[in-house]
């Protein structure tokens, strides 16, 4: 997918944030197919962008006020799934209502011929079918929950790691399990509850870019920090053999010509 078509997505949801729901039209194509997976009563799949916006209508007529703010992109081809947090005020009953949504979509020349709502991000990958990706997600979830030796289990045991910034200015290379282990105690005794949270994954050969927020405090200083940043993860087999960051993101897609 051309990063010109995940700008047209990303604008749609902003439009629609902004009230502005006729947006709709210019994004679908009209034969696009949309397949509500996640009980409601037009599940299956169906034909037509009249009818996508229609579903779309009828549900925005239960809410007063409704947003949905794209949290996760991952992308594998034409497709990315975009994991979203989805808030609203009931019409008839003022109650605030929040979860966390999956919809999956196909983009082609700037506009969506396909649109999925899946139960989960599991069934959505599943669908997708690159493990790479899920292989990625598994490992930043067991780091940012202190699970290390879960993180560690999708690494390859002679992995290397190569940072821009940790331990100091230029980086350094960490090699193996034990390098890992060195990696993320030195980033602690920088940062505190230093997390990786992902924003963006996207499939490329045995690659994958990730677009990352870094995020903690300073140790000395108490001062929260934050940075975004790029990972780009070499899979062989089922691990990862070499992670490569980036400080600028815009540089890691060009070396992954994207």
């Amino acid at each position: 997918m051309r990063e010109d078509d995940i700008r047209v997505l990303l604008d749609g949801y902003e439009a629609w944030n902004r009230g502005e729901f006729d947006v709709l039209a210019d994004l679908l194509d009209p034969e696009m197919e949309w397949e509500p997976g996640f009980g409601a009563l037009e599940a299956g799949v169906h034909r037509g962008a009249d009818g996508f916006q229609a579903f779309v209508d009828s549900w925005l007529e239960s809410f007063a006020e409704f947003r949905i703010e794209p949290e996760l992109l991952i992308q594998a081809g034409d497709s990315v799934i975009v994991v979203a947090h989805q808030r609203g005020r009931g019409q008839g009953s003022g109650i605030e209502l929040e979860a966390t949504v999956v919809h999956v979509w196909t983009v082609r020349d700037g506009k969506a011929v396909r649109w999925w709502g899946p139960r989960t991000l599991d069934d959505a990958l599943d669908r997708l079918g690159d493990e790479k990706l899920a292989l990625a997600l598994r490992g930043y979830d067991a780091f940012n929950r202190g699970d290390v030796e879960g993180a560690l289990a999708t690494f390859d045991p002679e992995i290397v790691w190569h940072t821009y910034l940790v331990p100091g200015p230029g980086g350094g290379t960490y090699h193996g399990h034990d390098g890992v282990r060195e990696l993320w105690n030195d980033a602690r005794n920088i940062f505190g509850d230093f997390r990786n949270e992902p924003e963006r994954l996207i499939s490329a050969g045995d690659r994958v870019l990730a677009f990352v927020r870094i995020c903690g405090w300073g140790k000395e200083s108490g001062v929260a920090v934050e940075a975004k940043i790029a990972h780009v993860l070499t899979v062989q087999g089922e691990k990862v053999v070499r992670v490569e960051s980036f400080e600028d993101r815009n540089e890691a897609l060009r070396e992954l010509e994207i």
